[in-house]
């Protein structure tokens, strides 16, 4: 009588499967939602141990307490809820019968996951790779998260109503973000406001205090990151400004674009603009592909004169924003003049310092001796800065690293020990001085090349460019506002990813988002197909 229940069939009822299949469908988009809506705000000082695989006798790199603002919460956020959601989604496809599609993307996707893994397996330091450096937290784990949250995304169904909600979620780091960032560059410093101190921390152990001259700028780790986020957010308003027809729409979605460039302009970077200056083809083709073209471009052009309208308060409170956007292209500063007579009076100085040097060395019958043998030091080379900041030395040395494991990397986040950071070109090329330590490449491709070797930054592009080709051939096909404005958007977040890396703060907009657009364009497919 035990073994009777191997006999039974149990008949599922397929019109309950699939009501319960959409109740699954919604919690994960909610969760979905929740995850880019709350994760790249989270801010928290954590202070905790850290052990280095090696001796550099660095204190950003040696083992000893560290401490952490912006990645180590969003880390922990970030692993429980794609646990979470991985949970749910498995009980959609075990029990709910979930056929998941076989596409060239997943298969790149688990290929992809496959080299990741790996490499943190054969990784010199395991423990490293597996969980990233401490104050970036982009290791194994991390990536395993995002291609888990883009499968998961893609295999949902929508309704337009829930891309469009998506979409808007995106807004609430903008606001914040753009407060913080604008408050700092026009003088005011948040971290005076007790309740912003209590927001970061309640305490700090015995000894420990927040470094002198610390600001808060904004949720993420550093002016780079927000330039290229910014370009993410301002190409994707921007399409929906220039490309929606009813008009309160077009003004909510062009001030939401001003902010996010007021966002680019604050964090002094270029790379956020040079990204978009390089979108400009495509949102000429969107302007072509809208229905209404005149009202498109006319609308361009008015967000345009907005944009003129930020950007000069920016520029004439610090001339360093001239620098990082149009500066990038033409060398003359406008807004310079101002500040030439203060670089004169300081090159003055300078020459005054050399000249009295040069003296007291001649009054003091300093002699030298032709026929002592004397030791001299090797001539180190001067200070200077390599193109792009330094990026082009930086890249240089990191392929020279690839080549020497090219299948499957040194683990991810492990960068910064195995880059010579005595190589003496460092003052040469960087710009910092010989004590500057190199803890990333400065480009999220070649850090995926040096992390998990070749075969992984190669499964990395095709998931990235399968995606979007998916989507602008949807455009082509059959123009979507919000598909077409959400592309422009993954796009930009593509291209800054070559002059930067990936981190939490940032990464889960590209990989939830690519996910989506891939999700819901399948829907639409389906539906057509009916």
């Amino acid at each position: 009588m035990s073994d009777w229940y191997k006999y039974l069939t149990i008949e599922r009822d397929e019109h309950e499967d699939q009501m319960d299949m959409e109740r699954v469908d919604a919690i994960l988009f909610w969760g979905l939602a929740l995850i880019v809506l709350v994760i790249p705000l989270i801010v928290r000082v954590h202070i905790g141990d850290f052990i280095s695989p090696s001796i550099t006798q660095t204190d950003v790199l040696d083992t000893g307490k560290k401490a952490d603002v912006f990645t180590y919460y969003k880390f922990v956020a970030l692993l429980v809820s794609t646990a979470f959601l991985g949970l749910v989604f498995l009980y959609k496809v075990l029990v709910l019968n979930y056929q998941i599609p076989k596409t060239k993307i997943n298969i790149a996707l688990a290929v992809l996951g496959i080299c990741v893994t790996l490499s943190a397996v054969l990784a010199p330091y395991k423990t490293l790779a597996l969980y990233g450096l401490h104050n970036r937290h982009e290791g194994t784990l991390t990536y395993l998260c995002y291609l888990m949250l883009f499968f998961i995304a893609s295999n949902i169904r929508y309704t337009v109503r829930r891309f469009q909600q998506f979409i808007y979620f995106l807004t609430p780091f903008i606001i914040i973000n753009t407060i913080l960032g604008t408050l700092n560059f026009f003088g005011y410093d948040v971290l005076q406001l007790h309740w912003v101190r209590t927001l970061l921390y309640s305490s700090l152990p015995e000894g420990a205090k927040i470094a002198q001259g610390s600001y808060f700028l904004a949720t993420i780790n550093h002016g780079n990151y927000v330039s290229g986020v910014s370009a993410f957010f301002v190409a994707l308003f921007f399409c929906l400004a220039v490309l929606e027809e009813k008009r309160s729409k077009k003004i909510l979605n062009g001030l939401i674009a001003s902010a996010a460039f007021a966002l680019l302009l604050s964090s002094l970077s270029s790379n956020g603009f040079v990204t978009l200056v390089l979108m400009s083809p495509l949102f000429v083709y969107m302007i072509v592909k809208a229905e209404k073209r005149k009202v498109a471009a006319l609308s361009s052009l008015v967000l345009m004169v907005v944009f003129v309208a930020v950007y000069v308060p920016f520029v004439k409170q610090n001339h360093r924003v001239w620098d990082e956007t149009i500066g990038f292209f033409i060398p003359y500063n406008p807004f310079q003049q101002d500040h030439q007579q203060a670089g004169l009076n300081t090159a003055f100085k300078d020459i005054e310092q050399v000249v009295g040097h040069i003296t007291e060395k001649v009054v003091s019958g300093s002699t030298a001796y032709a026929d002592a043998e004397e030791y001299r030091l090797p001539k180190l080379p001067g200070p200077g800065v390599a193109p792009g900041s330094g990026r082009a030395f930086i890249w240089e040395k990191a392929l020279e690293l690839i080549s020497d494991k090219p299948f499957l990397g040194y683990g991810l986040d492990t960068f910064p020990y195995f880059f010579n950071q005595d190589d003496p070109e460092k003052n040469s090329n960087l710009g910092e001085g010989y004590s500057v330590i190199v803890d990333k490449p400065h480009n999220m491709y070649i850090g995926m090349a040096f992390g998990a070797g070749i075969v992984a930054l190669s499964a990395l592009v095709m998931v990235m460019v399968g995606g979007l080709i998916q989507l602008l051939r949807s455009i082509h096909e059959c123009f979507n506002v919000h598909i077409a404005a959400l592309c422009a958007g993954l796009m930009a977040y593509v291209i800054q990813g070559m002059f930067n890396d990936s981190i939490i703060g940032t990464a889960v907009f590209f990989w939830v988002g690519l996910g989506v657009s891939i999700g819901f364009l399948h829907t639409t497919n389906k539906s057509i197909k009916r």
